[in-house]
């Protein structure tokens, strides 16, 4: 006849070893729960400023010459609450003129919302007709900053061109790019942002449109440029 075998002593090593687990599990449940509720309240805190903030850099010098626009533009007053395109390039390329014709495509597919395109020319004042000719030529509507002395480019810590930077609503850098921005999805980028502006709901937006005329600030001698007055 088969006696059947003791088990008696094993039971207490297994129900510690069950013990064990769940104190494992309740362990592991509650750092989770721990590091949830962390991640939490910092996300409640406000939002850090990083190093790119506009408010650091500047804004558009007031004593430089614009075309396509008959008053020079400001972050913080035409552009107030805009997402704004910013490229940087010296139009000596093909390339930079192609990429100044995709920017003009953004320019007319967001044209009914807040969104600004600029180009900052890196180029001497006596091109003036030859940069205003060049706009029309490839059919560029957007303003168009003249560079001529590399302070618009300091006030944005570009040292490289080409180089692009998308604003958000806020006057801040969302991006930047200098090489391969042409591969990026701009349109996904704006839109990103123009639905951070909606969100925000402000009623009182004035969407800023480029009037085509230019602009010749009074400290420029007339002789440098023959574009004339302001008009």
């Amino acid at each position: 006849m088969n006696v059947p075998e003791d088990y008696s002593e094993e039971l207490p090593w297994s129900a510690l070893s069950r013990r064990r687990t769940r104190s494992t599990v309740l362990f592991l449940t509650v750092m989770l729960l721990v590091a949830f509720l962390i991640g939490f309240i910092f996300d409640l805190g406000p939002e850090p400023q990083g190093s790119d903030v506009l408010s650091d850099v500047g804004d558009f010098p007031s004593d430089h010459i614009w075309i396509n626009t008959s008053e020079p533009l400001s972050l913080y007053d035409q552009l107030s609450r805009h997402v704004v395109v910013l490229y940087f390039c010296n139009l000596e390329t093909l390339s930079d003129l192609e990429y100044c014709q995709r920017l003009e495509q953004v320019h007319e597919e967001f044209r009914e919302q807040p969104l600004a395109v600029i180009a900052a020319v890196r180029t001497g004042e006596t091109d003036i007709d030859r940069l205003t000719d060049t706009m029309d030529d490839w059919g560029i509507e957007f303003p168009v900053l003249v560079d001529d002395r590399g302070m618009v480019s300091r006030r944005f810590n570009v040292g490289t061109i080409p180089a692009l930077l998308v604003l958000d609503a806020r006057a801040r850098v969302s991006a930047r790019f200098f090489l391969g921005w042409d591969r990026a999805d701009l349109s996904g980028i704006v839109e990103d942002l123009l639905q951070q502006l909606r969100a925000m709901r402000y009623t009182d937006i004035r969407v800023f449109r480029p009037d085509g005329g230019h602009y010749l600030p009074e400290t420029l001698d007339r002789s440098e440029g023959s574009l004339g007055g302001n008009s």
